[in-house]
């Protein structure tokens, strides 16, 4: 008997690597024959959750609370189950079924026994072969997010996330390429690649980052990639072929390379397995390469005993490296972790100090990096409606430019950088492509 299609509303927390596991979700569900659509019109309800830090936990587990009042099956997925399970079960106790983020090919039967009326489901257990193949990637948008791998090699002792996501689980290469393949075939023009570190690739398989690029160049079309994050320690021996793999125009430049902090010994303390010449060589080989590259670069301020001089030798390595974006978190405790036990904590009010005045560094140097664009001119791909109108489009180096003309995603267009903001840059049509 043909089972009877189910609406359902999916809401999504956290990383890239969550966004693309909902699109994975959404894929499987598909295929079942039950439909996406918006709150209103859902029979049943799936949020799928992040553990990284604990506003966002705190922002997920409000949210289940509204959501569990509304009397609708809740399905809840993702990692937070398997960091915060005490207070995802209070603030959802009727839940109709909690699941960890490999479960995705469970999710299937899951939902069909939750539609048949049943509750109070667990399965936090990975399921075994590839979820790739439930792939789907999003409407209405030329952008999509391919995982390449998911769990880690490390044990950094502030991170929850490695309990949730385990051991590091590669796709193969060839599976990526069909998926990515299908992918420019169905109009997506920016393709993220992404994983919690993609310096693990193929750790599990004998496979690697530089063959799967090299393999993804090889495809036709005007697509970019944009590669996600690398730690420096798992790249140090490959950094200059893979920035050289991706000097082609098939990729951004674009490197996501965590420092987390300036001080060497507070990398020791939070188990990093690199040190800040590590970070540095890193980022020296890959712009002598390419010198219009962007950087990213996380931060972690107030870390237990993060001393005066701790912060300001990262005040220091980010004047002297000046990446382009810097992602700023203040520390906070993660269940279970290492430092969560610390004996060493932060005043909560120095790290707000810390934090601000790093963040004022940041914002200076960034007005610096983007009055000197004023006056380029080049080639940049429109990617999506901008948050304020016009359209957001991109440099080779993932610089976003907004426009004011409202423009088909997936082109190119020829312009000229007019003025610039903090976070972004003004621009003007100079001949369309």
């Amino acid at each position: 008997m043909r089972k009877r299609m189910t609406t359902f509303y999916l809401e999504t927390y956290g990383c890239s690597l969550n966004t693309a596991d909902s699109d994975l979700a959404v894929g499987r569900l598909t295929a079942l024959g039950h439909k996406q659509t918006n709150l209103e019109e859902a029979a049943i309800l799936i949020v799928n959750t992040c553990g990284v830090k604990e506003p966002t936990e705190d922002r997920i587990v409000h949210r289940l609370r509204q959501l569990s009042k509304l009397d609708l099956p809740l399905i809840i997925i993702g990692c937070l189950p398997k960091i915060s399970y005490d207070r995802v079960i209070d603030a959802a106790p009727q839940y109709a079924a909690i699941l960890g983020p490999q479960s995705i090919e469970s999710l299937g039967h899951i939902f069909d026994r939750v539609v048949s009326g049943e509750r109070g489901i667990i399965h936090l257990e990975s399921d075994n072969g590839s979820k790739l193949r439930f792939y789907q990637g999003p409407p209405d948008t030329t952008i999509c997010t391919i995982p390449i791998c998911e769990g880690c090699l490390g044990a950094c002792a502030y991170c929850a996330v490695r309990f949730a996501r385990g051991a590091v689980r590669s796709h193969s290469i060839n599976e990526i390429v069909e998926v990515v393949t299908r992918s420019i075939h169905l109009g997506y023009h920016e393709i993220r690649l992404t994983s919690q570190d993609a310096g693990v690739f193929g750790a599990d398989t004998g496979e690697n980052l530089v063959d799967l690029l090299a393999a993804l160049d090889k495809l036709p079309g005007e697509h970019r990639f944009r590669l996600g994050m690398f730690n420096p320690n798992l790249v140090l021996d490959s950094i200059d072929e893979i920035a050289e793999i991706m000097s082609s125009t098939h990729f951004f430049r674009f490197f996501h390379v965590p420092l987390q902090t300036g001080s060497d010994s507070l990398l020791q303390a939070m188990n990093r397995r690199y040190t800040l010449a590590d970070w540095k060589d890193i980022v020296s080989r890959i712009r002598s390469r390419m010198p219009d590259a962007t950087i990213a670069t996380d931060i972690i301020v107030g870390f237990p005993g993060e001393s005066d001089s701790d912060f300001e030798q990262t005040l220091d390595v980010i004047t002297e490296i000046r990446p382009e974006v810097v992602n700023i978190s203040k520390y906070g405790d993660r269940p279970n972790t290492a430092a969560s036990k610390s004996k060493h904590k932060v005043d909560t009010q120095i790290k707000k100090n810390r934090s601000r005045k790093l963040s004022r560094l940041v914002e200076t140097l960034s007005h610096q990096s983007n009055k000197s664009w004023i006056g380029w001119t080049g080639f940049v791909l429109v990617t999506e409606p901008a948050p304020r109108g016009g359209t957001l489009t991109r440099t080779e180096s993932y610089k976003p430019i907004i426009l004011k003309e409202p423009l088909s995603p997936g082109t190119y267009v020829n312009i000229e950088v007019i003025s610039s903001e903090q976070t972004h840059l003004l621009g003007e049509i100079i001949t369309a492509s």
